[in-house]
């Protein structure tokens, strides 16, 4: 299968953060490594890197063409993400946009658009805006889409993060900043077989537990199971548990039984293609036919993608997580493209305004008295129109 692999990859001077000692940059090439490059770059694969631009609107996102250049080396693929300079804002959408229209004029059996991202666009567009519900219904929605929100604490920007994701239709997870590296790659993991970037075997669990009382043999025929058939089931080596044995059957033990009864007495599927379907999964058979199903054109099981319905907000500090980092010799352009975004009566904070003598003086109004204060760097400021 020919797939074409856009990666949008964040390269904001955010990206500079640190998580317990250890930049967030750094954090990223981990995943990289060790959960996403394994699962990408086959000789089929057509895999881009693609960085954020230097600004909004005509300042368009950097493509490296990795397949080409390293003939899908993932050592190599590897090196390339490690030498990436994290001193960008994050024109987020705009990115993601330019995969989009890429992802247009290329012949693939499959395309995948990866984004990984520690905070929310600094353009103040809205993704509508960019791409529209036409290109959505004829390309986009075909695409498979996942979104990495690695360590964004803000609430507001991984909500739009999220919104994006969903009017995608693709998939978002969040890689919070307290979730230990471990629990991060196990997120990234499973997150990579939903969205069916990943094909490997076997699918996780859908759960490991399940809420309600246990039930009893009469309760359970009720819904059309009897104990005969939870027997043959056990006896085909299927059943973790053994009904004979078993006078009440606890939440999670039905859950099992009800999915393996929907294969072996519902579906009309032969025994031998049960048994093999089977063997895409993990024993105990903990799955669910919401959480996934089978896709009788590829001979696979695949997640149901779950879809959020949100909607994007403004969000006018975002550009303030990218100055993370940053010299007090500031990119221009980058203080420039903020004070085009500047709202009355939005709260701002001083900063160095790269000049040699700069002085600051904020004159306080008051009914009697009037008096000057000198501002100092990170202080915050609330501008109003008289």
């Amino acid at each position: 299968m020919k797939r074409y692999i856009e990666i949008v990859y964040d390269n904001s001077g955010s990206m500079n953060g640190l998580i317990d000692g250890k930049p967030k940059y750094e954090i990223a090439q981990d995943l990289f490594k060790k959960e996403i490059l394994p699962v990408i770059g086959f000789k089929s694969d057509t895999v881009i890197l693609r960085l954020l631009g230097s600004g909004c609107g005509s300042n368009k996102s950097i493509a490296y063409n990795l397949s080409e250049i390293y003939n899908n080396s993932r050592p190599d693929m590897l090196s390339k993400i490690k030498s990436i300079s994290h001193d960008h804002s994050t024109p987020l959408f705009y990115a993601i946009s330019d995969s989009i229209e890429a992802c247009k004029k290329q012949s693939a059996d499959e395309y995948i658009i990866f984004v990984l991202t520690d905070g929310d666009d600094t353009c103040h567009v809205k993704i509508e805006d960019i791409v529209d519900q036409d290109l959505l219904d004829k390309y986009v929605k075909f695409y498979k889409v996942l979104i990495v929100q690695l360590a964004i604490d803000s609430e507001l920007s991984s909500n739009n993060i999220t919104a994006i994701t969903s009017y995608l239709g693709g998939q978002s997870i969040k890689l919070n900043s307290s979730d230990p590296e471990s629990v991060m790659r196990s997120k990234l993991n499973k997150a990579l077989k939903i969205s069916s970037i990943s094909s490997k075997f076997p699918l996780d669990h859908c759960f490991t537990s399940q809420p309600g009382f246990d039930l009893s043999w009469e309760e359970i025929k009720t819904t059309g199971i009897d104990f005969h058939q939870a027997q043959l089931i056990f006896n085909k080596g299927l059943l973790s548990w053994e009904p004979s044995k078993t006078n009440n059957v606890s939440r999670l033990e039905f859950a099992e039984l009800k999915f393996l009864f929907g294969l072996f007495f519902t579906s009309g599927v032969p025994d031998t293609l049960v048994f093999t379907m089977l063997a895409q999964l993990k024993k105990p058979y903990y799955y669910s036919y919401d959480c996934i199903y089978w896709d009788f054109s590829n001979a696979r099981w695949k997640y149901f993608v779950p879809q959020n319905k949100l909607i994007q907000l403004d969000n006018h500090e975002a550009g303030e997580e990218d100055n993370v980092g940053r010299e007090s010799t500031a990119d221009i352009d980058f203080i420039k493209q903020r004070e085009k975004s500047y709202l009355n009566s939005q709260v701002y904070r001083v900063e160095d305004a790269n000049t040699n003598n700069p002085s600051f003086y904020l004159k306080l109004l008051g009914k009697d008295t009037e008096y000057n204060k000198v501002l100092v760097l990170g202080d915050h400021v609330i501008f109003k129109v008289r």
